[in-house]
């Protein structure tokens, strides 16, 4: 006689059992299931109560691929269930009170392409998640390559690994040109490199054979400056530039912008930086700079180097355009070169027009016309050559620079406006400042230029 023990243990809910799941399924579509409760003997539980559904690639404390809450009627649930993760799996149905069923394993292949994914070293392709990436990217130093994972994904950022598209991207680094690169089954690995330190960067990228795919942005990253291997030196006038791709030294590479012209004499500070082979400052600190000149100087005391950075004052003897470089040790700046002109009386009176050096060429590459004007005014600036052609012309607005009340100066460059370094010879300068009411000023003079 079976007793009464046993007959309440075989009528109470043993577990759930799945019908057959057709494979494959297709990640992100919802399907019909059947899942039916029975006791431990095998027959149908009348179950009324709550359960949940998950895949069996699933944390059953945290189910992020499936997690459907369904409610049993009389030990019967039926309805449609979506899995977001492509992968052989199985359904799990738990009641959370230790009674549970899994369904037969079936194969849930990617939806249709519809986004791009870009992972970076130290995160995780997670597809299936939301965020389809996990982890944190690690931090690149400016000119070391690193390799970066770019998929081409469904929605639910399952790799679509039947696509071979051509993907383009760009950064937030001025100095990274953009690119392209090809996919193949869906996936890249793009070797790159930041040059530009000191700030954190990220890549964009969009699918380039068919525009609507959805385009990615990369996490941000943290980019630090290289080893120490290059001095940079920065003049009055010059903004470094760290990142700069420019070789040519000519081209001042590591800074942008020309020096300003320094005057006889007259002291002005010389920044140098210790930078990395991208020309971004680093830290370094302890390690003494010189700065030398083949032309007569000051020749201002050695300095430490200290966070990647020395100051000098420096005031040259000599006038014309002269030469300056820094040592610290076997590394040597390139050449860096302005121009010194001889200093002028600052007492210049209203009435007075002053141009120097005349001729240019000689002494500096740049002329120098300086006036006083009894009041900020519009001022008109006009060269001509000796048969009245206008070679060059600045048209000054009252208050900007030359068109200002006391000393003004104004610096050509021997250019005419395209740009052309004007010829040898004879030419015509004229300046006229006004109001809407007077005149206030208008000079003429003759200067030459020889090359």
């Amino acid at each position: 006689m079976i007793s009464l023990i046993t007959i309440l243990l075989l009528c109470q809910l043993d577990h759930f059992e799945f019908t057959t799941i057709s494979s494959p399924q297709t990640a992100g579509d919802s399907f019909f299931i059947t899942i039916n409760a029975y006791d431990a003997s095998g027959v149908h539980y009348d179950y009324n109560g709550y359960s949940r559904i998950y895949t069996s690639l699933d944390n059953p404390l945290y189910p992020q691929y499936c997690d459907t809450l369904v409610y049993f009627n009389n030990g019967t649930w039926q309805g449609n269930v979506t899995v977001s993760l492509a992968a052989a799996l199985s359904l799990i149905c738990d009641d959370g009170g230790g009674h549970t069923g899994s369904s037969n394993q079936f194969q849930v292949l990617p939806n249709s392409p519809a986004r791009l994914l870009s992972v970076l070293p130290g995160q995780t392709h997670s597809p299936g998640l939301s965020s389809g990436r996990t982890g944190s990217p690690n931090a690149q130093t400016a000119g070391v390559q690193f390799d970066i994972s770019i998929y081409l994904t469904d929605t639910w950022f399952n790799t679509v690994d039947t696509v071979n598209h051509i993907i383009g991207y760009t950064s937030t680094d001025s100095f990274v040109q953009q690119s392209q690169i090809p996919l193949a089954n869906g996936t890249a690995t793009l070797p790159f490199a930041f040059r530009t330190a000191g700030t954190q960067q990220r890549l964009y990228f969009n699918d380039i054979t068919q525009p609507s795919i959805t385009p990615d942005t990369s996490s941000w990253i943290t980019v630090s400056p290289g080893a120490y291997s290059k001095l940079l030196i920065i003049l009055p006038g010059e903004t470094h530039e760290p990142g700069d791709t420019t070789t040519t030294v000519v081209n001042t590479p590591g800074k942008t912008g020309d020096p300003t012209d320094q005057y006889f004499g007259s002291a002005f500070t010389v920044m140098v930086y210790a930078t990395d082979t991208m020309w971004n400052k680093t830290s370094v600190s302890g390690n003494q700079v010189q700065l030398y000149s083949d032309f007569l100087f000051n020749n201002p005391s050695p300095e430490d180097l200290s966070n990647g950075e020395a100051q000098f004052t420096v005031y040259f003897n000599e006038i014309g355009r002269v030469l300056l470089w820094a040592e610290e040790n076997a590394i040597r700046s390139n050449n860096n070169y302005l121009n010194i002109l001889t200093e002028i009386d600052t007492t210049v009176v209203p009435d007075s027009f002053i141009a120097y050096p005349n001729p240019m060429g000689i002494e500096t590459q740049n002329m120098v016309f300086a006036y006083s004007l009894d009041q900020a005014c519009n001022v008109t600036f006009a060269i001509y050559d000796p048969f009245g052609n206008l070679v060059h012309e600045r048209k000054i607005a009252s208050g900007g620079t030359g068109a200002r009340a006391g000393l003004n100066r104004l610096i050509w460059d021997g250019d005419n406006d395209e740009g052309q370094r004007v010829a040898s010879g004879v030419y015509y300068v004229a300046i006229k400042g006004w109001t809407h009411t007077a005149t206030i000023f208008d000079k003429k003079m003759k200067v030459g230029v020889v090359w």
